[in-house]
């Protein structure tokens, strides 16, 4: 009987973390950080903003959970960029890391259900108190109309319809 119990508990929990819908999109920012913290806390990387091979922080210091709204750029190569408005977490998270990491970089990733890259690595330069990230390149159109579809646009104005609210009659 205990056994019965013990197993319909495990499948249980097995069932609610494998049905667990994946987010359709993430947007994550993370430091470099120095090998020596080992492999679960620093995965290598590539940085191209100078060219070079790291090491990032596992575990981000930004991600879309912070994202208030996104304000998207067309850029000069083809590609997009993308301003990042951050809640007061994220805001306090990127001050703090702007001002003790100086000279490190902040490795920007996302993921769509397309597949995910590394967009590009930012050097930390100065202390960013306002709460925005700016990715000037490297988005494609697919991941802003996903940026948009998940997130509010700043300098959007508009109204947005009540699921009741009936469309005029057209003028005869």
């Amino acid at each position: 009987m205990t056994a019965l119990r013990i197993s319909l508990t495990i499948l249980g929990a097995l069932a609610l973390t494998g049905m667990a819908r994946k987010p359709a999109l993430t947007v994550r920012f993370h430091l470099e950080t120095n090998g020596a913290a080992g492999p679960p806390f620093a995965v290598p990387v590539k940085f191209t903003n100078p060219p070079r091979e790291g090491f990032m922080s596992n575990v981000p210091a930004v991600s879309e959970r912070n994202i208030l709204a996104i304000f998207p750029t067309p850029a000069a190569d083809g590609t997009w960029g993308c301003a990042f408005k951050l809640d007061p977490g994220g805001r306090i998270a990127i001050e703090t890391l702007s001002r003790e990491s100086r000279g490190s970089s902040l490795v920007a990733f996302i993921a769509t259900k397309g597949g995910s890259h590394q967009v590009m690595d930012l050097i930390v330069d100065r202390p960013v108190s306002d709460g925005i990230l700016y990715v000037p390149r490297g988005l494609t159109a697919l991941e802003i109309a996903a940026l948009r579809k998940s997130f509010k646009t700043l300098g959007e104005t508009g109204k947005k319809k009540k699921k009741n609210e009936k469309k005029p009659a057209p003028a005869a």
